[in-house]
């Protein structure tokens, strides 16, 4: 980026006082634009992109954002060795070849350097994301008191999950409707195996309670919808198998799973 003033050689002369200004602010455009090769922030990709209710949940949305980066840090480092290979041999090309084939080959060089920067850049972010998501795993690795999270571990909690994520949108179309869960989260309860009837007490109830803190001038935190949340699952999970066992099918097979709970 400190070259660009090399890069632009075809602007009119009046844009030299608009190109010496970004000459001079090249460097500290380059030092902050460090920070920014990467998808998502911190606080974005533990708050807005995983959003799973459960810990483990939110532990096999990050295992799959990390196998996602990893292939993107492997894919980047290939076409950089590709790249660097091509790069060497144009230089070693260009100091005999003749001035109009330098030319040509300065071009070609340019443009190599150009795209190992570009890819140089985004490489590192991705480093960064993975080691940042590692840090989420390991989080709640700690928090469950686990070294690993197992296969049987996912299985065992995804009525919990399930349960939970039809009751928070239930709960969330609810807001917005005057009360009532919507047509679509009706169908999610009802596939789970849940009385869609029983679903939407549970949700009136809440919002009853809500409205009598509110009478009472007391805010809601967003701890009474997790504390909700939690019994709902506790309370209506089991009906997610039975309602797989009254279809006929075998809801759990630990004989098939990769690998089984490790004991903490």
């Amino acid at each position: 980026m400190k070259d660009l003033a090399n890069l632009t050689t075809s602007l009119p002369d009046n844009y030299t006082r608009m190109m010496s200004k970004v000459q001079e602010m090249m460097p500290r455009i380059a030092e902050s634009s460090e920070s920014f090769y990467k998808s998502s922030s911190q606080l974005k990709t533990v708050s807005l992109d995983i959003t799973e209710l459960t810990d483990i949940g939110a532990a096999k949305h990050i295992l799959a954002r990390i196998e996602n980066k990893k292939l993107a840090i492997e894919e980047a480092e290939l076409k950089l060795r590709k790249q660097r290979l091509k790069l060497s041999r144009k230089q070693l090309a260009i100091e005999t070849a003749t001035d109009e084939k330098a030319k040509d080959l300065e071009l070609e060089i340019l443009e190599i350097r150009t795209k190992v920067t570009a890819t140089e850049n985004y490489q590192r972010g991705a480093l960064r994301e993975v080691a940042f998501l590692v840090e989420q795993y390991e989080a709640i690795c700690q928090k469950l008191g686990v070294e690993v999270i197992t296969e049987e571990m996912y299985e065992q909690d995804q009525p919990k999950f399930h349960v939970m994520r039809a009751f928070s949108q239930g709960l969330a179309a609810a807001r917005a409707r005057g009360g009532t869960i919507d047509e679509g989260n009706f169908i999610y309860f009802q596939d789970l195996g849940i009385n869609g009837a029983a679903a939407q007490r549970e949700v009136t109830a809440l919002l009853e309670m809500e409205q009598e803190m509110l009478d009472n001038e007391i805010l809601p935190t967003f701890e009474v919808q997790r504390e909700w949340l939690q019994a709902v699952a506790n309370k209506y999970a089991p009906e997610v198998r039975r309602q797989a066992e009254y279809r006929g099918f075998v809801p759990f097979v630990p004989e098939v799973l990769a690998q089984q709970q490790v004991e903490a």
